[in-house]
């Protein structure tokens, strides 16, 4: 049986953003959360859900090994995917659109896409923080339908003879 989250008030999420220690003590402590955001998905989808869980124990001496703070995993849920389908930008399909998306979530220390769900790995003590940086990151790439930043990306995948000018495979280290 999966284990089952604890919905947030919006005041909580607030605080949690604000960085309450009470909230904090729960997710160290490896309590599901979720919470509504205030912000909201294009089209039907409604709002912005961000997901609380225990985050994958780290190879020493990386981020939470460090400091012994316990790792935590803020996810959208699936909701971001599944709202860009729903706005005609399905990434199994537009294969620029895809890159552009997983170079963005990589590109943010601690991001990753897993399972169809858009996921930023913490730890308790930088939780607030990182809650503020994994919902920046779901903002830019709900932007993306409003820009210009995918015809140009097009643009520059039909240089056939030039370098790689992107540099899709380079992470940040």
């Amino acid at each position: 049986m999966a284990a089952e989250f604890h919905d947030l008030s919006r005041s909580d999420m607030l605080r949690l953003l604000a960085g309450d220690a009470a909230l904090h003590a729960r997710v160290a402590a490896g309590e599901l959360l979720r919470a509504e955001t205030p912000f909201r998905y294009p089209g039907r989808r409604g709002a912005v859900v961000v997901q609380l869980a225990p985050g994958p124990l780290p190879a020493p001496p990386a981020m939470a090994g460090a400091t012994g703070a316990r790792p935590v995993r803020i996810s959208d849920g699936g909701g971001l995917l599944k709202s860009l389908e729903e706005q005609g930008m399905d990434l199994t399909v537009d294969m620029i659109l895809s890159k552009t998306v997983f170079h963005a979530v990589r590109q943010t220390e601690g991001g990753d896409i897993v399972a169809g769900e858009v996921c930023l790995d913490s730890t308790a003590d930088t939780l607030a923080v990182d809650l503020w940086r994994f919902l920046q990151l779901v903002a830019e790439i709900m932007g993306l339908r409003h820009s210009k930043y995918k015809e140009a990306l097009l643009r520059l995948s039909r240089r056939q003879d030039g370098p790689d000018l992107i540099g899709w495979d380079e992470r940040p280290r």
